[in-house]
């Protein structure tokens, strides 16, 4: 016979799953009534097309257009410096000078030199004068005649040569004082008031650099160099060297330089480690604000096409591959497509897209391949207002 406590502490444990039980059951009602969650709600917008310019750019690097290393014609000790460094210079300002004394006295021993050679000339000249008369009276042989001729020629040789190396002095003189060949701006001096400086000096003493107009150059690939011969002689464009293509500058803070450059040579081979052709353009730059030295992007408009474009935000990069999703009759399909430039807000696609076609633009991440959507048409989001400055 059961003992009344443990009849009552199992009629208690009944009582109690009874109780738990309840709310699971009123839960499946619940669900079962409900039915499935709605499809996702997506914003969508149709693939549009539009002329877009086909716009290539390529990673340049600055120079002067006209680079010119100053260097010593004559060995010496720098005697004072006319500029300073990164001045902008005039051609015939002066630069340099080297000390001017050694060469000084090397004129004058010159200009002693050819006195000296001046005064055997004439010698010379009155022994040819005092031996002919003599010789035809025989009272000097015709030898000692034609030995006073051939000295009187060559005191003249000599005079001659006295005057050469005058005028080298006088070069000599004239390159201890090193002038700027161009018009530009002059870099760092590479020597020091007072080191000798020669002609055989491993560094020039300074550079100047034409920076008006500035030298841009880039590397343009084999296959973009082909594309673009042919797009001409599709077009029925002259075929020429070097074509007449405008060409921009973005420079490292983003920004545009406002004047426009030209193409100015293209090299003669393809550079065999790298595959490309280089190419420069000139740049005008009044105020001298882009130098040597500087990294820059280049650009060119290579032509223009109708293209398909969607927002940028429509596409989504997944391990390097990009995609789009499309909905059709209902449903968010998953798309590979291959994109193009950026063209404002939106992007090119080339491949994988028709126009027309709707793409998702908001409700991306709420998507899967195949499923059903509830679509809307998409609103682009205004610009924000410029706050109003109002007058003190």
């Amino acid at each position: 016979m059961d003992c009344p406590t443990s009849y009552y502490l199992r009629l208690r444990g009944r009582h109690l799953l009874l109780a738990a039980a309840i709310p699971f059951a009123s839960c499946k009602k619940e669900e079962s009534a409900s039915g499935p969650p709605p499809p996702p709600a997506v914003s969508v917008v149709p693939a549009s097309t539009r002329p877009v310019d086909i716009v290539r750019s390529w990673t340049g690097s600055l120079d002067g257009s006209v680079n010119v290393d100053i260097r010593p014609r004559v060995s010496g000790y720098l005697q004072s410096r006319g500029y300073s460094d990164g001045q902008t210079v005039k051609k015939g300002d002066l630069l340099f000078t080297i000390d001017p004394r050694p060469f000084e006295a090397e004129l004058r021993q010159a200009e002693a030199d050819h006195l000296k050679a001046i005064a055997q000339r004439t010698k010379a000249e009155q022994d040819v004068a005092r031996y002919r008369p003599l010789a035809e009276k025989r009272a000097i042989s015709q030898e000692e005649l034609e030995h006073s001729i051939q000295a009187h020629e060559a005191a003249d040789a000599n005079v001659a040569a006295a005057l050469a190396v005058i005028d080298q002095a006088k070069l000599n003189l004239g390159f201890t004082k090193i002038y700027s060949e161009i018009d530009g701006v002059a870099g760092f001096a590479n020597r020091e008031i007072g080191d000798l400086v020669g002609p055989l000096d491993s560094k020039p003493l300074a550079t100047v650099s034409t920076v008006d107009p500035i030298k841009v150059s880039f590397q343009v690939s084999e296959q973009e160099y082909l594309q673009a011969k042919r797009k001409r002689e599709e077009v029925g464009k002259p075929e020429v060297d070097i074509p007449n293509i405008p060409v921009g500058l973005i420079l490292a803070d983003g920004h545009r330089h406002p004047q426009p450059g030209k193409l100015v040579s293209i090299s003669r081979e393809v550079n065999t480690y790298t595959g490309t052709f280089e190419l420069t353009a000139h740049f005008p730059n009044p105020g001298n604000i882009l130098r040597p030295g500087q990294f820059a992007r280049v650009d060119a408009v290579m032509g223009t096409v109708n293209a398909v474009l969607v927002p940028q935000r429509a596409v989504s990069e997944v391990q390097g591959a990009y995609q789009v999703a499309v909905v059709a009759d209902g449903k968010a399909l998953i798309r590979p497509v291959t994109v193009g430039q950026r063209s404002g807000t939106d992007w090119v696609i080339e491949t994988g897209l028709q126009a027309g076609e709707n793409v998702i633009v908001e409700g991306l991440q709420k998507v899967r391949n195949d499923t059903p959507v509830e679509a809307s048409p998409w609103t682009p989001p205004s610009a924000p207002e410029q706050p109003k400055t109002e007058g003190k």
